[in-house]
């Protein structure tokens, strides 16, 4: 008997390392909102997707640290001297720029 979970789920399993990750990831979600697959699917097809990238200890500890503490925004200064014949004058300039770390 033919069983559409089981044919889609093999699909996407057998796709992993062949197709882009994303690709997976969103066609599968696109099963998942049909009523398709389940949680436990989307789960089982993600644990395959990241077994593909092997993470070696140190790796993983330096993950964990960079999660620890994210730099929320850095100020830059820039100095511009502005000469003409009558006076010399320097003006500044204060950027902020947020940024985030994504790990």
């Amino acid at each position: 008997m033919f069983i559409l979970k089981d044919y889609i789920k093999k699909g996407f399993l057998e796709a992993i390392g062949k197709m882009g990750d994303y690709q997976i990831i969103l066609n599968s979600a696109g099963w998942f909102e049909k009523g398709v697959l389940t949680e436990d699917d989307l789960a089982e097809i993600q644990s395959v997707i990241d077994a593909q990238y092997p993470q070696n200890e140190d790796e993983v500890i330096a993950d964990d640290a960079a999660t620890d503490e994210i730099p929320k925004e850095s100020t830059e200064e820039n100095t511009e001297v502005v000469e003409n014949e009558e006076s010399t004058e320097t003006i500044e300039e204060t950027e902020t720029v947020e940024t985030e770390v994504i790990s």
